[in-house]
């Protein structure tokens, strides 16, 4: 197979020893500082605002590249954002599956998350995973959980 991955190796391979060099004391100094944003210590550097400061505005661009954004600097900065809805889709199962797999052994359990009862059923042959909300655990309730399972399974 394939793997499409950039290490820091593939990405340092266009650049000197010395330009590496230069790029790991330009992440030292931005972890010295208590890890500031990447604009904010290009705007530190290019202003003067750092005395005796030996990184270049050109060293922070070479860091950037080669290992990436700081992580530090990241971190507590980003909001989550809000996952697209799933919408649950129905495909058809082929013919040939449907044939292989006519007797199907279900085995059910409730599983307590937080103290609210879930049905979680497993097909033995086909490895499918249901888990569905229970309001209540009564017999009544579980016993229409369960139709629920199997008019999934007829599909």
């Amino acid at each position: 197979g394939v793997c499409l991955i950039d290490t820091v190796d593939s990405l340092a391979a266009g650049y000197t020893p010395r330009q590496l060099a230069t790029a790991k004391s330009a992440c030292r100094a931005m972890s010295m500082m208590g890890s500031p944003s990447t604009n904010t210590f290009c705007h530190m550097v290019r202003n003067n605002l750092v005395n005796n400061c030996p990184v270049t505005m050109k060293s922070i661009c070479m860091a950037n590249d080669v290992f990436g954004p700081d992580v530090a600097s990241l971190q507590g900065k980003m909001t989550r954002r809000r996952p697209d809805r799933v919408d649950p889709a129905f495909v058809d199962v082929p013919p040939e599956i449907l044939a292989r797999n006519l007797d199907v052994t279900v085995v059910a359990d409730l599983m307590f998350v937080n103290g609210l009862p879930f049905l979680v059923t497993v097909s033995r042959n086909i490895t499918l995973i249901t888990v569905s909300y229970m309001p209540s655990h009564t017999a009544a309730n579980l016993r229409k959980g369960l139709m629920q399972v199997v008019t999934v399974y007829r599909r």
